[in-house]
């Protein structure tokens, strides 16, 4: 748990410095997702869960076993799909002179979502989602990253993240409609 922490802050306060330190490890996709991705990809679906159950989402109470069936969904889903996410990195990386790698490909996907797991947190509280903003500082960290990790020159690195961005809103599009279908609004 010490680890993750330390992770978390160098991700947040000091990103350079950071995916330096990533990118001189040797971690594999497993160990990134025991070590990291499978702690912090809980926070969403359960903060909004437990957010919405005690409190209510405009005026409405999900029932517990349905809003925990949806999140528990919500969050088996979303590691595959962080897993293609990174992996289309990997393969659009040479298209813009990086390299091809979807073990760094993962660290950087994983890595760069740090912001936005940690504002899903506010979730939590009644009037305090639209916190949920402070997450776009993983955009930065994602291009920070991209250079050390992905070997994408500076002169393509606003492009590839713009594409990046793109690709990840387009994966949540599809995660979230996948969820819709197995978990549909009247068993909350």
């Amino acid at each position: 748990m010490k680890d993750i922490i330390s992770r978390i802050k160098g991700i947040i306060l000091a990103p350079r410095q950071e995916w330096e330190r990533i990118a001189s490890e040797d971690a594999t996709i497993l160990d990134l997702y025991r070590g990291y991705i499978v702690f912090l990809a809980a926070v969403p679906p359960f903060a909004s869960f437990l957010g919405s159950w005690l409190f209510g989402t405009h005026g409405l109470h999900p029932t517990f076993s349905g809003g925990f069936m949806r999140a528990v969904a919500q969050y088996a889903l979303s590691l595959p799909v962080l897993f293609m996410t990174a992996f289309v990195i990997s393969m659009a990386a040479p298209y813009f002179d990086g390299r091809s790698d979807d073990r760094r490909a993962l660290a950087l996907v994983a890595y760069s979502f740090t912001p936005a797991w940690l504002a899903a947190a506010f979730g939590l509280v009644p009037g305090l989602r639209f916190l949920d903003v402070l997450g776009f500082y993983g955009v930065y960290v994602f291009s920070v990253g991209l250079t050390r990790m992905m070997r994408v020159p500076k002169d393509n690195l606003d492009v590839f993240t713009l594409v990046a961005l793109f690709l990840t809103v387009a994966m949540g599009a599809l995660h979230a409609w996948i969820v819709s279908i197995l978990t549909p609004a009247q068993l909350l």
